[in-house]
């Protein structure tokens, strides 16, 4: 065996959340998991989940986004402790920050969720990060789960079902529908469940990090983006601005966002089947007339296809009598 493979049989293994801020229906960390399974010889048995508050993700960001990021964290902290896990939480470049995070650890492999929004940060991010990870010797895996199915030009994507050629992706709904149907026939791959507390690996109390990469408090506690003025970031905003009482109509966590999926869509199947964005009131904060999963969705703490299917099942059970309506 050389010197590799005893690193790659003994080392740990990390998963990295990004928009992915939720446990349910997270292919990534599922794989993570797998690795670290009593019956894997691949690692030593350790799971370290990590979130990097990266401040140049988030350019324009307003206090209220800022407090709602922070509890989605926090949120995932707790859900991981409550299965004798944890999140270790650091702030900076994703870059920098990771390999040190790999070298502490001793980490051979790292999974994530892909990013398939294209921006130009996140796609020389994850360059980046990768280059670092061979240099390192850590393998790197990732899934798309952002959507329904791959954007990219994978295997049961959109782009794959067009040719492989993104000019081919529909820029019509009618059209973009059709192609949705072609998909494996139309249906969308139920979504996985939560990993249970079983799932985790036992892993010794190490005391010198109890209080150590721990879920920043406030907002002001998020660095400023690197290479940027003042001048050209906005809104900004100071603990005295920051800390002004606020009344957010959501607050962020993986628990509030199934809270508020069961409540306004799987127990409300007639409203949800006849449900038509045109009639609803985009201001109207004191009783939202949509389901206000949006901010949910954006950062990931429910699925798309967990929505998808909760639509699904609430449509099928909506009274005959429920005139349904049809996208867009």
């Amino acid at each position: 065996m050389s010197s590799a493979s005893k690193s790659a049989a003994t080392g740990a293994v990390m998963h990295w959340f990004r928009k992915g801020l939720r446990l349910h229906d997270n292919p990534a960390l599922l794989h993570a998991l797998s690795l670290v399974d009593e019956k894997n010889s691949k690692t030593s048995g350790a799971i370290y989940p990590v979130y990097v508050v990266d401040p140049n993700s988030y350019q324009q960001c307003s206090v209220m986004r800022a407090y709602f990021i922070l509890e989605c964290v926090k949120d995932l902290d707790n859900s991981l402790r409550e299965r004798g896990s944890r999140l270790y939480v650091v702030t900076g470049d994703p870059v920098e920050e990771l390999p040190k995070l790999w070298t502490e650890f001793g980490i051979t492999h790292m999974t994530h969720e892909a990013d398939e929004t294209g921006e130009p940060y996140a796609v020389q991010r994850d360059a980046n990060v990768k280059d670092a990870a061979m240099k390192a010797g850590v393998s790197v895996i990732d899934f798309a789960s952002e959507t329904l199915h791959p954007l990219g030009n994978r295997e049961g994507g959109y782009v794959a079902n067009v040719g492989g050629f993104a000019n081919n992706i529909p820029t019509t709904m009618s059209s973009f529908q059709k192609l949705l149907s072609k998909i494996d026939r139309g249906s969308v791959p139920l979504p996985l469940e939560s990993p249970g507390k079983d799932s985790f690996p036992e892993q010794a109390a190490n005391d010198s990090l109890d209080m150590k990469y721990i879920p920043l408090a406030h907002p002001c506690d998020i660095p400023w983006p690197r290479g940027y003025s003042r001048k050209e970031i906005g809104p900004v905003w100071d603990r005295k601005t920051a800390n002004k009482k606020t009344s957010p109509i959501v607050r962020g966590g993986e628990s509030l966002a199934l809270a508020q999926l069961q409540k306004t869509v799987t127990a409300r199947p007639d409203w949800t089947a006849s449900f038509e964005k045109p009639k609803t009131s985009c201001t109207e904060v004191s009783s939202p007339s949509t389901t206000v999963l949006s901010p949910y969705l954006s950062i990931g703490c429910i699925s798309p296809r967990t929505a998808w299917h909760a639509v699904s099942d609430a449509n099928a059970k909506a009274s005959s009598k429920t005139s349904r309506s049809k996208p867009p």
